[in-house]
C-alpha cells in the first residue's frame, strides 16, 4: 500500500494528498515554499448535506464511506508553442467512495493540474439510488492554519459578501469583545453554518448577498484563491468558518441533486496562489467575470436613462415615523406633501444639482407593512399630486419597498395583519423552511413580524407586480421594490407545491429572471418612461442586467468594520451605485460619507429633516433629527462638490468607469477626534484610481476637512507630463498643478473634490 503523499503540481502551487482517502494534506506556494496552508492531515476529501427523515440538515463526509478506491491518470499532449514543441502533463487524482454513511450513495472526486495551468480545478459527481434528499456537496474541503508563519498577525480573509461592499476579516483567528462578553471572530464550522433555515437568513447565497462566488486568505507571504467558474447561476455557500484545525475555507455547490439519480457538477471549482493584497485576489475575479454573459457596461446598455447617469442628488422622505424602532405618527413637517416642496427646493438651490426623492415608511398601516399599506400616508390624492409637482421641477421620485415579504404586524403601530394575510391567501405565497414550516423572519421579529416569500409562487409575483404598478402609476421612476432582498436575493424555498424543485437551487435565479421581466413589462405597459430598478446592498452578479442601479451604504476609509470596497471594484462599470445613506462618525458625518461616495463611485445623498437639513447623525439609515452635530452648509457644500464632478469632468471616470487599485498619494494628515466617547482617525484625502470606458486613467480625489490640503501623488512609469487638475468645490475649474521629482503637488480647496487625468 502507497504511504508517501499524491502530489498534483500546477503552474503556481504544488499540492500533497492522502494516497488512501485523497484528502488534502498540504498546500504550498512556489513563491513560498516555505509556508504551508494546509492545518491537518486528518481532515475529510469531503462533505455532503442532506435532509434525514425528520427534515433536518445534516451533514455526511468522506470519512463515512464504506470504501474509497483512488486512481492516478497522467496524460501528455503536445501542444506548438511557437517554435518550440512543449510537452503538456495533465495529472488527476481522483477517487471513489461509496456506501456513504450506510446508504446507496457514491461520490466521485477528481482533481486536476498541469505546470502549464495556474489553477487546479476540481470536479464531484454524485450517485444517489437511496432516496436521500441531498441539499449540498462541499468540495474542496480545505482548512487552513491561522498563523501562516509570515509577519505575525498579516492574515486576512476576503468575502464578497456583507452589507456594505466586501469584507476584509483580519486576524481571523483571533477573539474580539460583542455586547460584554467576547467571541471568535468566525463563527463555528457546525452543520446549522451551512444548513438554510431562517436562523442563518434569507439571502445568505450566491446569487444573493454573496454577490460574487469566490474567496481568498493570505498573509504578506502568499495567498490561497477559492473559486467557481459557473456561468449558469447554480447557488453556492462560500464561508470562512472556525474549525478546531484551523480557518475552513468552504464552498457548498447548493440544489439540484438527484434523489435518485446522477449528477456531475456542470463546472469547474477552481483554487490557486497569489502574491499581494486583496486587489490581487480580486484582479484574478474580475478576470473571469468580466467575460460572463452578465457584465455589460454602462456605456453598452440601452436601458439606462439619462436622467440616472446626470447624476440626481438622492433625498430620502420619510412621512411617518422618524426610526423604524419608534412611533409612526405622521410627521407634521412633511405633511401634507406641499410642505416639502419648498425644504426640497432649499435643498436643490444648496446642492445646485436636480434631486431625486426617495419615500420610504409611508405605508398605511405602520413603516414598511407589506403588501397592506395602501392607501399612502397622507392619502391615496396627496401623494399622487406631490409626485406632480416633483416631476414639474425636473426631479424624479421613487421609493424603497419591503422586497418579497408578507409582513403581518407592527408594533409601533399595533397593526395586526394575520386577518389580512389569512384573507388574502398569504399562505400560499410563502417560503418553506425544509420541515415544512412558514419561513419566519427573525431580523424584524420584535417590531415587525413577516414571512419571507417565494418567487416561484404565483401569489407572490402577482401581489408584488399589482404594488409596483401601483407606485408607477403614482409617476415614481426609482423604484427599489426588493429592498430587503439583498443583492437582489431570491428566497430559498422548501415547498413541493410551487413552480420550483422542493429546495434551492438554480430555479431561484430563473424565477428572479422572470419577476424582473414581468416589472420591466409592468412600466411599459403604463407608458411610463426612465423607469428604473435597484436592489439593496450591492445585486449580485448574475442580476446586473436586470437592474440599473443599486444601493451601497458605504463607510470612509478607516473606519467600517472589516468593510472594503470590493463591490464597487468588481462591478462599478455595469451598474449605477447610489450611497444616499451609509455610515460615517459625528460631528462630520455628511461630509466624510460624501466624499466616500465621490472616490468610490457612489451618488451623494442624504435624508431630509423637517427644517431642511440632511440627517447628521452617525447611522445607516435613520436617527432623531435634533440637536443637529454638524454644519449644513458644509455638508451641502461638500455634496455639491461631488455632484458637480460626476456631471462634469469625473462623468467617464465615477460613472462609467472601472475601479483601479489605488494610487501612490503621499502626505496626507490623518484628523483625530473624540466625540460621544469615542476616538476617531481618519485621513483628510480620500483618493481612488479609475479608467474610462477609453482606456484613459484617473485619480479622484476628495478633501473633506474645512481646511485646504495639499498632497503629493508619486509619478507612474509614464510620468506626469500632460496631467491635468480639474477641481470641484463652488464651481468646477482648472488648477494648476506643481511637478516634484518624485510626481506632481496637488492643493485641494476645503470640502473640494477634483479628478486628476
Amino acid at each position: 500500500m502507497q504511504t508517501e503523499p499524491l502530489t498534483l503540481e500546477s503552474r503556481h502551487d504544488v499540492l500533497a494528498f492522502d494516497p488512501g482517502t485523497l484528502s488534502l494534506v498540504s498546500f504550498r506556494s512556489k513563491a513560498a515554499p516555505e509556508q504551508e496552508f494546509i492545518a491537518a492531515a486528518s481532515l475529510p476529501a469531503f462533505a455532503v448535506g442532506y435532509l434525514d427523515a425528520n427534515r433536518r440538515y445534516r451533514l455526511f463526509t468522506s470519512q463515512q464511506a464504506a470504501d474509497v478506491r483512488v486512481s492516478v491518470e497522467s496524460t501528455g499532449d503536445q501542444r506548438q508553442l511557437g517554435d518550440q514543441r512543449q510537452l503538456g502533463d495533465h495529472r488527476q487524482l481522483g477517487a471513489v467512495y461509496s456506501a456513504i454513511g450506510g446508504h446507496d450513495l457514491s461520490v466521485t472526486c477528481r482533481a486536476t493540474a498541469s505546470p502549464r495551468d495556474p489553477f487546479i480545478r476540481w470536479t464531484i459527481s454524485l450517485v444517489n439510488n437511496s432516496g436521500l434528499q441531498v441539499v449540498d456537496v462541499q468540495y474542496p474541503y480545505m482548512v487552513c492554519r491561522f498563523d501562516l508563519g509570515g509577519a505575525h498577525g498579516s492574515e486576512k480573509v476576503l468575502l464578497p459578501h456583507g452589507y456594505g461592499s466586501g469584507r476584509l476579516i483580519e486576524r481571523p483567528g483571533e477573539a474580539v469583545p460583542v455586547g460584554g462578553a467576547w467571541s471568535q471572530k468566525l463563527s463555528p464550522d457546525a452543520p446549522q453554518q451551512w444548513a438554510f433555515s431562517s436562523r442563518i437568513g434569507d439571502g445568505n447565497h450566491y446569487p444573493g448577498m454573496q454577490f460574487a462566488q469566490f474567496v481568498a486568505y493570505f498573509n504578506d507571504r502568499a495567498g490561497l484563491y477559492l473559486a467557481c467558474q459557473d456561468s449558469e447561476a447554480n447557488v453556492k455557500r462560500f464561508a470562512a468558518l472556525h474549525q478546531d484545525a484551523g480557518l475552513r475555507l468552504g464552498v457548498a455547490h447548493v440544489g439540484d441533486w438527484p434523489a435518485q439519480g446522477e449528477r456531475t457538477l456542470e463546472y469547474d471549482t477552481v483554487t490557486r496562489s497569489f502574491q499581494g493584497d486583496w486587489y490581487v485576489a480580486a484582479d484574478l475575479y474580475r478576470d473571469w467575470t468580466s467575460q460572463q454573459k452578465w457584465f455589460i457596461p454602462l456605456v453598452k446598455r440601452q436601458d439606462i436613462p439619462a436622467w440616472l447617469t446626470d447624476s440626481p442628488v438622492y433625498i430620502t422622505l420619510r412621512p411617518q415615523g422618524i426610526l423604524d424602532y419608534g412611533p409612526v405618527t405622521p410627521v407634521n413637517e412633511f405633511l401634507p406633501y406641499d410642505k416639502c416642496i419648498p425644504l426640497l427646493e432649499r435643498v436643490s438651490a444648496a446642492v445646485d444639482a436636480p434631486l431625486a426623492i426617495i419615500m420610504m415608511g409611508w405605508e398605511r398601516a405602520g413603516s414598511w407593512v407589506y403588501p397592506d399599506a395602501l392607501p399612502p400616508v397622507g392619502g391615496e390624492t396627496g401623494m399622487r399630486d406631490f409626485i406632480t409637482a416633483i416631476r414639474a421641477h425636473g426631479w424624479r421620485a421613487g421609493s424603497f419597498c419591503s422586497g418579497t415579504r408578507w409582513v403581518i404586524g407592527q408594533s409601533w403601530s399595533n397593526y395586526d395583519g394575520r386577518e389580512y394575510y389569512e384573507q388574502h391567501g398569504g399562505e400560499a405565497s410563502v417560503c418553506r423552511e425544509a420541515d415544512g414550516t412558514a419561513w419566519r423572519e427573525n431580523w424584524d421579529v420584535d417590531w415587525r413580524p413577516s414571512y419571507a416569500c417565494c418567487l416561484g409562487a404565483p401569489k407572490t409575483r402577482q401581489v408584488a407586480q399589482e404594488y409596483v404598478r401601483h407606485l408607477i402609476d403614482w409617476g415614481m421612476q426609482s423604484l427599489q421594490f426588493l429592498d430587503q432582498n439583498n443583492g437582489s436575493s431570491t428566497f430559498p424555498c422548501f415547498a413541493s407545491d410551487h413552480e420550483h424543485a422542493p429546495a434551492p437551487g438554480k430555479w431561484m435565479a430563473a424565477k428572479m429572471a422572470q419577476f424582473m421581466a414581468t416589472l420591466h413589462e409592468t412600466a411599459r405597459e403604463a407608458g411610463a418612461e426612465g423607469v428604473v430598478h435597484s436592489a439593496e446592498s450591492g445585486l449580485n452578479e448574475v442580476c446586473l442586467p436586470l437592474f440599473q442601479e443599486t444601493e451601497l451604504r458605504i463607510y470612509p476609509p478607516d473606519y467600517g468594520v472589516d468593510i472594503v470596497p470590493l463591490y464597487q471594484y468588481l462591478f462599478h462599470e455595469c451598474v449605477v451605485l447610489q450611497g444616499m445613506m451609509g455610515n460615517a462618525p459625528e460631528p462630520y458625518h455628511l461630509v466624510l460619507r460624501n466624499a466616500a461616495n465621490c472616490v468610490l463611485g457612489g451618488i451623494p445623498g442624504g435624508v431630509l429633516t423637517g427644517d431642511g437639513t440632511l440627517l447628521d447623525k452617525d447611522t445607516n439609515n435613520w436617527a432623531p433629527w435634533e440637536p443637529h452635530v454638524e454644519d449644513s452648509a458644509n455638508a451641502f457644500k461638500m455634496i455639491r462638490a461631488v455632484g458637480a464632478l460626476r456631471r462634469g469632468p469625473g462623468k467617464d471616470f465615477l460613472v462609467y468607469g472601472r475601479m483601479l487599485k489605488p494610487a501612490q498619494v503621499n502626505g496626507i494628515p490623518m484628523v483625530e477626534w473624540a466625540y460621544n466617547g469615542r476616538h476617531n482617525r481618519i485621513p483628510a484625502v480620500f483618493h481612488s484610481a479609475w479608467q474610462s470606458p477609453d482606456g484613459r486613467m484617473a485619480i479622484v480625489l476628495a478633501n473633506w476637512t474645512a481646511e485646504p490640503q495639499t498632497v503629493v501623488i508619486g509619478a507612474n512609469q509614464d510620468g506626469d507630463a500632460g496631467l491635468t487638475l480639474q477641481v470641484s468645490d463652488s464651481h468646477v475649474h482648472w488648477v494648476a498643478l506643481t511637478r516634484l521629482g518624485q510626481g506632481v503637488e496637488v492643493t485641494l480647496p476645503p470640502l473640494s473634490c477634483a479628478v486628476l487625468s
